[in-house]
């Protein structure tokens, strides 16, 4: 991707010092980022309903294996970051519906608070639980070899459903 294909850069500030996890991260910018220039492409509304779809699929699966490190680990806000994903999903879910329904394009609204979103969770609520488990000396090393071999597992089940460029 060229640097006027970038809409949010990746930065070291974004890292909760979690492979894994950072990992994911990236892919979700890497995933906006695709939005990002198939809006600007004007690529269709398939192209972008397909970026769309592989958006929800990849974030349901990395809030799923955040939240059960975080379960893994006895996280004390646990209750209250799950909600902070709910939440989400249902913005998600009403922006796809918004995208289907709606004659305008919402694109840019859309990348907007996807990408506003993002950043404030990640160095909000994300560093929050990556500093407590830090804290308590919860071990992070066994967790991300599971945490990827799972990963590994249900790319190998779907596909690899979220690289469409």
């Amino acid at each position: 991707m060229s640097d006027e294909e970038v809409f949010f850069k990746w930065s070291p500030d974004y890292s909760v010092n979690i492979k894994t996890i950072d990992n994911q991260h990236q892919e979700l910018v890497n995933i906006l980022n695709r939005l990002f220039v198939a809006v600007s492409m004007r690529e269709g509304s398939k192209i972008v309903g397909g970026i769309l779809t592989a958006l929800k699929s990849y974030t349901r699966t990395h809030f799923a294996l955040e939240e059960r490190l975080m379960q893994q680990a006895n996280y004390a806000d646990l209750e209250a970051h799950k909600a902070e994903h709910k939440k989400l999903i249902e913005q998600l879910d009403a922006l796809f519906k918004k995208h289907l329904l709606e004659e305008k394009p919402i694109y840019f609204e859309m990348l907007r608070f996807l990408k506003n979103w993002l950043k404030e969770h990640i160095k909000g609520v994300d560093t929050k639980y990556s500093m407590a488990l830090q804290q308590t000396g919860f071990s992070l090393a066994a967790w991300e070899r599971e945490a990827a071999a799972e990963f590994a597992v249900m790319i190998e089940k779907t596909g690899r459903w979220w690289k469409l460029w």
